[in-house]
């Protein structure tokens, strides 16, 4: 990178972000980053917006909507010490959920280190076991390979997020060289791929065609190949369900969509995946969530493995995910849409019969629908999610979740058309992700409708980033879903814990008097008023919706230890009204 050569450190870094054609940044200032940060200031005609929320906790989660929306990494920069240890809740949900990002954090001078300096952390060792790569930069003239290796990890493979440590003297020296190291070695990415069968494209073909009830299981890593999915779905008529990531890869509203499965997931998809005789996944990882206990997870596909006409197919781009959790027949490792276009260009429709497991599903569809009992005076969060669909299906909203009951009701009554347009934090489960998340989509997308569907213990997490909101004007639709309560473990106390309720009542703000602390519209929003969600969803100006909502208990739940068709469905045994879309 000779272009480099007699900039100091902080001068190549901001250089190197720009010309990866990325707008904004997110961080938190402070002693050891501010020769870094200093190349923001309009002053110096940044190109670059720095984007300051209120905490590394919500910088974290900010860059993480960004990336997901932009699928370029999202960039952070923050100080030492605790300006680290705030940013580790994010980092570990970006490694999760395979969220490209690149955390650049100031350290103290490399002479002080180890003396314990003043917000001195030993931030290699706390951030080595949440990231796929991390590294201190000690000589200045490393910036240039490393920041370029930082951006390719994260990016390659399963994307996730890098730790790039910078003492602060490195960021005033000026680059005079370009040191190259093999980086690869040091971080055993070089570290050797087991075996695997000797499979290949037409070995799937030929139990696709024998088998008689195929599913498509589909998982976040298939994002990148939503042509070919689509496409073999057409070509197939195969049913298929998703992840929570994974939603809109395939249209929810073809007839042959069983949307989410999983432990809160559609009825129809569990019972589907365990009576398939052929499971194809596709950039899942058979997560706990999704399987339920595995000793029970897909009997026929198992039994049919064992007579030749079946079984489980796996196309993965981590080596590491091939056979952890459950055994496949055949495994494709690598870019699964490179595998599909060859698939699309082999498979013959008229090989595959699957006429009468198509009606079984469709049956099983019909009579499992998600369902719930609307309540005479107070709104229901899936009454809410169902209103918010009705009036935003056209506008393709982003929507971002935080943790809980409102995050799988927005999965189970939001019918998603696109892929990518659920942003949300999955395997890691981290509460308070919605609204700074939601702060990254909006800045990425400033033209398009972002919503946040919130409960209220997720949302106090993070409250305080109302500010950013404020401050930059964002026009994020802000629904909070006020029940005072952590509805999802409430109920895990009640049904296991012999209603033996402890912390999962919350002491909340009055939410309004919030917003208007910080200048944003708001509404107190019943079941005398839900028609109001219209015209609010219309407006240009963030606004802040307190929905008063009655608690309940979020179907089907697959309980812990169950199969994954051992569902409970319902609290009690009255019937329950109030289908979602189909």
């Amino acid at each position: 990178m000779p272009r480099f050569i007699n900039q100091t450190g902080a001068s190549a870094i901001y250089n190197f972000i720009k010309s990866k054609g990325i707008k904004h940044v997110f961080g938190y200032t402070g002693g050891a980053v501010l020769p870094l940060t200093d190349k923001f200031h309009s002053y110096n005609n940044s190109k670059i917006k720095y984007i300051k929320n209120i905490n590394e906790l919500c910088v974290g989660h900010s860059a993480e909507g960004y990336a997901k929306v932009s699928r370029k990494p999202g960039i952070i920069i923050t100080t030492s010490g605790p300006g680290v240890t705030n940013l580790i809740t994010p980092l570990q949900n970006a490694l999760s959920d395979g969220t490209p990002l690149i955390a650049l954090s100031g350290q103290v001078s490399t002479n002080m280190i180890g003396t314990d300096a003043f917000q001195e952390a030993p931030s290699i060792e706390l951030t080595k076991s949440c990231t796929k790569w991390n590294y201190r930069i000690n000589d200045v003239n490393e910036i240039p390979d490393v920041m370029e290796h930082a951006y390719k990890v994260s990016m390659s493979g399963r994307k996730g997020p890098v730790f790039i440590d910078l003492p602060k003297n490195v960021l005033t020296e000026t680059i005079t060289s370009n040191q190259k190291r093999n980086y690869l070695s040091n971080i055993g990415l070089t570290s050797k791929i087991k075996k695997y069968k000797n499979t290949n494209i037409d070995d799937f073909i030929n139990l696709l065609y024998v088998s008689e009830k195929p599913i498509l299981y589909i998982g976040q890593g298939a994002l990148e190949a939503v042509d070919e999915i689509r496409q073999f779905i057409k070509q197939t008529d195969i049913p298929f369900t998703t992840t929570i990531h994974g939603m809109g890869i395939g249209d929810e509203t073809l007839y042959n969509s069983l949307h989410m499965l999983g432990m809160h997931g559609s009825v129809y998809a569990n019972k589907a995946i365990q009576k398939a005789d052929l499971i194809i996944a596709v950039g899942a990882r058979f997560d706990d969530r999704t399987t339920g206990n595995l000793l029970y997870y897909a009997p026929k596909a198992k039994q049919a493995s064992k007579e030749n006409r079946g079984g489980i197919v796996h196309f993965d781009i981590s080596a590491s995910q091939i056979d952890k959790t459950v055994k496949t027949d055949l495994s494709f490792l690598g870019d699964c849409k490179h595998y599909f276009k060859e698939i699309n260009y082999k498979v013959n429709k008229t090989n595959i019969n699957i006429a009468n497991w198509n009606k079984e599903v469709l049956n099983l569809k019909k009579n499992n629908p998600f369902t719930y009992t609307p309540s005479s005076k107070k709104l229901k969060v899936q009454e809410v999610v169902s209103e918010i669909y009705k009036y935003t299906r056209d506008k393709k909203p982003y929507i971002t979740t935080g943790v809980g009951n409102h995050q799988m009701y927005t999965a189970q009554f939001y019918r998603w058309e696109e892929p990518g347009r659920i942003i949300t934090s999955g395997s890691l489960g981290t509460m308070g992700f919605g609204l700074p998340s939601a702060i990254g989509v909006q800045l990425y997308k400033p033209d398009d409708l972002v919503i946040l569907i919130d409960g209220d213990g997720s949302f106090n997490m993070t409250s305080n980033d109302l500010a950013t909101v404020a401050e930059h004007k964002l026009p994020i639709k802000m629904f909070i879903m006020n029940d005072s309560r952590q509805q999802m473990v409430h109920i895990w106390q009640k049904l296991f814990f012999d209603k033996k309720y402890i912390s999962t009542d919350n002491f909340n703000p009055d939410y309004n008097k919030l917003a208007d602390a910080y200048g944003i519209k708001n509404i107190i929003l019943q079941k005398n008023n839900i028609q109001d969600i219209e015209k609010n969803i219309n407006l240009n100006e963030p606004v802040l919706i307190n929905c008063i909502i009655e608690p309940d208990m979020c179907t089907p739940l697959v309980a812990p230890g169950k199969a994954l068709d051992d569902m409970i469905l319902s609290e009690t045994d009255n019937k329950m009204v109030g289908d979602a879309p189909n």
